[in-house]
């Protein structure tokens, strides 16, 4: 702790509005390690707390306080003399880790509280917003560990949250090796904002109407969303998210039948076009969370808190049209040229919203209507260029206080939030003791969000993990394409 104490400096990092849109929301997962070596000094005490100190070094932001306005300027503030520290706990556990790996790492088997937060920002009982959480959990018979991971959003986008574990488990493994720390080799991430100003060409693209609708169209809920508290804003958040009728499953799709896919949509696809596995997995789960809520409920016809308010404030801007939207996440980085070998740790994601008709997503689902929607999602994916993000930077920052236009209208509209997050380095993240044997997502994120997650490299294929609520979850699991195409992991 004196090496982190005299080696952070104080500095105030200002965030971008694309820190600021997701700021209401958490990175949380939980990494499996088996100690199949019986090993004494499996994953020590010792070295996972210092090599997590040193990496703060690497990682400032991380101590730094939270500050937000309602007009949409957000900054970390780092002060030497008064640290916000990460929540780092230490537990033992008495589930044994072959218990976890019978149960195929399923959520009910997890020992209670593995999990400190949720997929919400939310601040301690203090008030203190962590900018970052770290819980070890050791299994019974020291026979393997438990790491829940979180760091808020505002700071991070996913890549970002790879390069903070996997340097953690760099400099935790360097340390087991017996090297000193003086001779570890230098981190190369960039963390301030100016680095994504300055990969932005000159050339602008206008923005298709749905994206730019949805990141400007504003009314008295999304200002009073912005204009609330961070806490206050995240207490509200949270216990929307939290209440017990939402459902989280996670399922697998195979490597062959996902060829299967490819193959069966061949006929409707022209030969010069490239449909890639996102384009036909974002059609599926777009698809597949149209039919289980095809009765149009909304997150706020099961909150009191945001019922009313939500209803009355900004009705769905979809409604009178009747289509469904899917936003998916957009990755800038391989799109603006030298971001990422940058290795920039900000948020450089935003979502592309795509629109369907009500009766092209929820009239079954056949090889011709995968084809169909899948065939749309890659036109909007291809669609997004430098000039595209660089106009859609310009937009945003033309008035930073929409910054909760996208939220306030997801509330009402309830769309399908598609994250390909099926190339996050997790499975490199070996602090010293060998690769997780399973990396997971926790069980509830929000209403209608899928993420396609990677799984163990022996493993093959991906990852979905969805969170419905508990009806529509029912019928997912009804959808037999749907299950005859994936397995049930839990």
């Amino acid at each position: 702790m004196d090496r982190l104490l005299h080696g952070i400096q104080s500095q105030i990092i200002e965030l971008c509005v694309l820190d600021t849109l997701l700021s209401f929301s958490n990175i949380p997962f939980l990494f499996y390690y088996g100690n199949d070596a019986k090993d004494p000094d499996f994953m020590s005490s010792e070295q996972l707390r210092d090599s997590f100190i040193m990496t703060l070094l690497d990682f400032p932001i991380l101590v730094g306080h939270l500050e937000m306005d309602g007009s949409g300027h957000a900054r970390v503030v780092v002060d030497k003399n008064n640290l916000n520290l990460p929540e780092y706990l230490e537990s033992q556990s008495s589930v044994h880790f072959r218990d976890l790996q019978a149960s195929k790492f399923s959520w009910d088997a997890l020992p209670r509280g593995v999990a400190t937060t949720g997929s919400v920002t939310t601040s301690n009982l203090d008030g203190t917003i962590k900018l970052a959480n770290a819980h070890v959990v050791r299994l019974q018979d020291n026979s393997g560990l438990a790491l829940f991971i979180n760091t808020t959003h505002a700071v991070f986008d996913g890549i970002g949250y790879c390069t903070f574990v996997n340097r953690w488990a760099e400099i935790s493994k360097w340390m087991r090796s017996g090297n000193t720390t003086n001779e570890l080799p230098m981190f190369q991430g960039r963390f301030t904002r100016d680095t994504l100003a300055k990969h932005m060409p000159v050339e602008r693209r206008a923005l298709d109407g749905c994206t730019r609708e949805m990141f400007t169209k504003s009314g008295l809920l999304s200002r009073w969303l912005a204009w609330i508290s961070p806490r206050t804003r995240g207490a509200l958040i949270g216990n929307a998210v939290s209440l017990p009728h939402n459902k989280g499953h996670l399922f697998h799709i195979s490597p062959s039948m996902l060829a299967l896919l490819h193959c069966s949509i061949e006929e409707y696809v022209d030969c010069t076009e490239r449909v890639s596995d996102n384009d036909i997995l974002t059609a599926l789960v777009s698809m597949l969370v149209a039919q289980s809520e095809a009765e149009q409920t909304t997150w706020h016809s099961h909150l009191s808190s945001l019922a009313s308010l939500a209803s009355s404030l900004i009705p769905s801007i979809f409604a009178q049209d009747r289509m469904f939207a899917t936003e998916i996440v957009i990755d800038m980085r391989p799109r603006l040229a030298g971001l990422s070998a940058a290795k920039y740790t900000g948020n450089a994601v935003f979502a592309g919203c795509l629109t369907n008709t009500f009766e092209n997503v929820t009239g079954g689902i056949s090889a011709r209507s995968l084809a169909l929607v899948a065939r749309r999602v890659r036109q909007l994916v291809s669609h997004v260029d430098a000039p595209y993000i660089a106009q859609l930077l310009d937009m945003l920052n033309s008035d930073p206080s929409r910054f909760m236009c996208p939220l306030a209208q997801d509330i009402t509209r309830m769309p399908a939030v598609v994250s390909n997050q099926s190339r996050f380095e997790f499975y490199n993240a070996d602090f010293g003791s060998g690769i997780p044997a399973w990396v997971s997502p926790i069980e509830i994120q929000f209403p209608h969000y899928v993420s396609i997650i990677p799984v163990h490299p022996l493993a093959g294929g991906y990852g979905i993990h969805i969170t419905m609520s508990e009806r529509a979850m029912a019928n997912i699991l009804r959808n037999k394409y749907w299950m005859n195409t994936v397995d049930l992991i839990y």
